[in-house]
């Protein structure tokens, strides 16, 4: 019987994997993904000192909030990244569509440390940082989803996990180095001049980064799943449908699980990540450089963290890990919170790092466990979609709601609440899927 286009799209042999090739695409989709979040998390870890600079010094807990409101803004630009960048990688490759993503990126990055302040310009100044935070947070929505769908297409058979968890782990990393960057400039310069310049600097060294990440994406082909599936359409002259609808149209229903099942994770990563350390310091006088020394260590930790558990999911499944660093975070939130009250170095590094070693049972294994939700065909869009959905409505917005609930109520324990109901969206979600590790990567 001969062989129908549809058949063969829909059933293709599996593709050859060349180690040396997974080798090199895994370095650039990490490289350029570290310096993709360096960029994006260096306002959050800048936050107390860019109260100072952009908004006005009247009310530190009222410049601290808008602040926070600037960082959640960026997150509503997320998913019109995620819907064209993501479209725009599953019709034309998504090597292209990263490397425009990380230098656009750059970019901005280097833009804000050319800012005016509040002082000079008045109320343009945190006009102007917004809009390049939107910009930030457009190709945010594009970086996500198209560097895990090009890592995991690139892995080698029984390797998705370990692999993906590179994704999360360089997000890590590169939030680990902004926090490292602003933790020396705020230890060695004075308040004066840290406020004055020193700000500007840790901004500037994001256009070389980019430069650097740029290239190494250049230099790879797109993935041969990819690659494969196009010459199939082309061979029987089957005209790709719009990838971006096709996702929600065909997988609407994985796109929502993959969300909740983000939801928590992301929820409580930007809160312990970028709420915590700017709460010790603002509403505590805990000194800046010790809240962010113990978050530096415990993002180290979360690195580490991700990628042993994403190896180890190829042995033994993805869902078992969800859900118990799930389960683990339930009932580790509130004395977490405690021990980083206690406002010691030594207490916030523990209280970060085991908060990192639990969420890095579920964000570890994000990457890998979407791109296997979606066929190659809508890879990109359905993983953008679904990441970026949980970031934009829970995720970003975390710090600028769990700070206003704070100052609300006056309780800073509110936080436990906001973060455990995230996690239930993750449980569920976790729940409810089947298990992917044992399944061949799905191709149309």
């Amino acid at each position: 019987m001969p062989t129908s286009p549809e058949t063969k799209l829909g059933n293709p042999d599996a593709v050859a994997t060349d180690v040396k090739a997974s080798k090199r695409a895994l370095v650039a989709g990490a490289i350029g993904n570290f310096v993709e979040w360096y960029d994006f998390v260096l306002y959050g870890a800048s936050a107390p000192i860019l109260a100072r600079v952009f908004f006005s010094n009247d009310d530190p807990h009222a410049a601290l909030l808008a602040t926070f409101a600037t960082f959640g803004i960026a997150f509503v630009a997320r998913p019109f990244g995620a819907v064209i960048l993501g479209n725009l990688g599953d019709r034309i490759g998504r090597r292209n569509v990263l490397a425009g993503v990380v230098l656009t990126m750059s970019v901005g990055t280097a833009l804000i440390a050319a800012l005016p302040t509040y002082a000079q310009i008045g109320l343009i100044a945190p006009l102007l940082l917004l809009v390049i935070r939107i910009v930030q947070g457009f190709t945010a929505g594009g970086e996500f989803g198209g560097s895990a769908a090009f890592i995991v297409e690139y892995a080698p058979p029984g390797k998705r996990g370990q692999y993906g968890s590179w994704q999360t782990a360089t997000v890590g990393l590169g939030s680990a180095t902004a926090t490292a960057v602003v933790l020396v400039f705020t230890a060695v310069l004075p308040q004066e001049q840290l406020d004055s310049w020193g700000w500007r600097i840790p901004f500037m060294v994001a256009f070389p980064l980019g430069v650097v990440g740029l290239i190494m994406r250049m230099k790879l082909e797109d993935t041969p799943d990819y690659q494969r599936v196009k010459d199939l359409q082309q061979e029987f002259e089957v005209k790709p449908a719009v990838p971006v609808l096709e996702a929600i149209r065909h997988h609407g229903r994985m796109v929502l699980l993959g969300a909740a099942i983000v939801t928590g994770g992301t929820v409580s990563t930007y809160v312990f990540h970028n709420y915590i350390p700017a709460f010790l310091n603002t509403d505590l006088s805990i000194d800046l450089d010790v809240a962010l020394g113990g978050n530096l260590i415990g993002l180290v930790v979360y690195s580490a963290a991700t990628l042993l558990w994403g190896r180890l999911s190829d042995t033994y499944g993805r869902k078992p890990f969800i859900i118990g660093g799930s389960v683990a975070l339930l009932v580790l939130i509130y004395p977490i919170v405690l021990i980083d009250q206690i406002g010691t170095l030594p207490a916030i590094a523990l209280g970060q790092s085991l908060f990192g070693i639990c969420a890095a049972a579920i964000m570890g294994l994000v990457p890998t466990l979407l791109a296997e939700f979606f066929p190659t065909t809508v890879r990109m869009s359905g993983l953008s979609i679904a990441y970026t959905l949980a970031n934009a409505l829970f995720g970003g917005t975390a710090p600028f709601v769990v700070l206003w609930l704070v100052g609300l109520t006056g309780n800073p324990l509110v936080v436990v609440y906001y973060c455990g109901a995230a996690m239930l969206f993750t449980l569920v979600g976790a729940f409810v899927i089947r298990e992917t590790f044992d399944k061949p990567l799905r191709e149309v």
